[in-house]
Formats: C-alpha cells, structure tokens, sequence
C-alpha cells in the first residue's frame, strides 16, 4: 500500500458508490415497482466523512478497498476533485462497493454490496507516513478486521473516533464491542447504541437515546460517547458532563450520511478543544445541513458556511 501524503486525520473504512433515489413517496412492496423524482450517483460511506472534513478545512487521506471497476475510477476521480488523498486506497477486489439509498420524506432503507474485506492496512506504516494525528474508523469492517487498531493507533500517538454503521451481527460482534469501548469518541446512532452496543432492547423496545448513553459512558469511564438521534438531536458524555443539544430546522429531503456529517462536525470542534456541548452543537448542525440535498456529502457545509455567525436555519422540520 502507498502510505497516503501528510494529512491531519486518516478516515479507514469501506467506501461505496451511493446510488441515491430520492423523493419516493413510499418504499416499494415486494413485486412492486416505484418511481423516484430524483436520481444521484455520490461518494458513500467513509468517503463522506473524508469529504465533509475536507470542506471544514482539514487535510484527509482515506484508507479503503475499492473494486477493480468503473465505479472505482469514478470514486477516485470524486474524491480527487473533493481534495481527500486517495493514496490509501486499495484495489483488492473486483466490484467497488455500492450502496442503492431508497429515500422517501419520512426516512429512508438501504440495499448494499459489500464483498469482504482484505487484510487490515498496517498502521504502524499509514499513520506516521500520513503524518496523522487522529484516525477516524467509519463503520464496523475496520473493526472486525483488527479489534487492536485502538491501541496500534495510541501507540503512534493518535487519538481515535468509531461511527460504527448498522449491521446487527457486526455489532454484537465482540471485536466491534472492543474496538467501541476503547476509542477516545464513540459516535453510533441511537438504534446502533441502545440496540446492540450495550445489549439493551432484546425484547423489541430499543431504549430511549438518553438511557443508551448512559449505559454506554458508564462502559467507557473518562471517553467521550455521543449518541445520534435524527430530529431529536443528539446526547453526550464526556468525564466532565452530559449534555443533549437539539437538532437545528431545516428543510430535509434526503437523511442518507446525515450521521456521517454530524461526525466532521462532531471532530472539528473536538478538536478545536471545545466543550461538549459546542461539539454536539457543531455536530448537529452539520448533519442538518447535510440533510438539504440528495447525497451524504452534497450539503455538507465548508469551513466559511460554519464559521458565519447565525448557524441557525428557519423553517422545516429535520
């Protein structure tokens, strides 16, 4: 692998072409077919994230498998175009991951091609060479592939933040547990969290996203842990305090990779230095504005949109 060029975060995790249908009026039943208003092809997964800390002004290398296939090229070339180092990324496989996003005005479902990963990268080789100070592990692949990469990036000297996607046997999977539990910021949504990371909700009733947090932070004394929430806005923990910030209002028509912008934001102010509260704030407006166009990374704001004075958008609903 080539180590990827100096950078401030390297972001590790499967990177998909989104193919996005957008404005449905409602999921199709089987045997059924609907038609979307919309239609887009975007950079997915942790390709998002990378995106979305790039526009906040941060220098990005990503570290991924792609296929050896057009969707490939046409990844590469996105990400080029966005500024994130593309170094890192390996073409092990033969098809480029792909995820078909099936959005409607309430919520969305997914259907996606995920061949299996190759070897985990060697970090002892990507983070120095990258210069990195900070790894981003975005989704549960990473961690099934080395549980360890926790303590290999704290021995190089980087902190590490987990988003860890949805997949229920992934997450119950022990790997991911340890991964989740050692990282320096924790940041699952509210199902991903209460659901299969603390083990709560067996009997069909996830718990609320202020009870999975606690449960989380009592697992994971003097960490940072958030816990998403859509609309609800979102919960945090910290060694110092627990804070919920609400979600700003806007006029959303598509939530894919909303939680994916939210962890740029979320990042950004973390390490800034701010205070919890700021970092959620940060991060919720952020995944807010990326709810305001078809495809994860279209809306997520640039360093000069966050750094205007009234972040607060009127109207709409998230």
């Amino acid at each position: 692998m080539t180590p990827p060029a100096a950078v401030r975060a390297v972001v590790w995790g499967p990177a998909y072409c989104d193919l996005v249908f957008g404005g449905l009026e409602r999921l199709p039943e089987l045997g059924e077919e609907r038609f979307a208003r919309s239609f887009l092809v975007a950079p997915g997964g942790s390709a998002i994230t990378a995106i979305a800390l790039h526009r906040l002004g941060h220098a990005v290398g990503l570290v991924a498998d792609v296929g050896r296939d057009a969707l490939a090229d046409w990844l590469r070339d996105a990400l080029t175009r966005e500024g994130v180092g593309i170094d890192a990324l390996r073409a092990v496989q033969e098809l480029t991951p792909v995820t078909a996003a099936l959005s409607t005005e309430a919520d969305r479902a997914f259907v996606t091609y995920l061949e299996p990963p190759g070897p985990a990268p060697d970090l002892a080789e990507v983070l120095p060479a990258a210069e990195a100070s900070h790894l981003h592990v975005a989704g549960f692949p990473a961690a099934l592939a080395d549980p360890d990469l926790v303590d290999a990036a704290h021995a190089l000297g980087a902190t590490v933040s987990f988003d860890p996607g949805w997949d229920g046997r992934a997450l119950a999977d022990p790997r991911v547990r340890r991964v989740a539990l050692a990282a320096d910021v924790l940041l699952p949504n509210r199902l991903e969290a209460g659901l299969l990371l603390t083990g709560e909700g067996d009997d069909g009733a996830p718990p609320t996203a202020e009870a999975a947090l606690a449960r989380l932070a009592a697992l994971r004394p003097g960490r940072v842990t958030v816990v998403k929430d859509g609309a609800a806005g979102a919960w945090g923990a910290d060694a110092r305090a627990s804070v919920h910030v609400a979600a700003p209002r806007v006029d959303a028509i598509d939530a894919t990779g909303a939680g994916d912008v939210f962890d740029a934001g979320f990042l950004d102010a973390w390490w800034a230095g701010e205070p919890l509260d700021e970092c959620l704030r940060r991060g919720a407006w952020c995944g807010a504005r990326a709810t305001t166009a078809y495809g994860g990374a279209s809306a997520a704001p640039t360093r000069a949109q966050l750094d205007a004075p009234r972040r607060e958008e009127p109207g709409g609903t998230t």
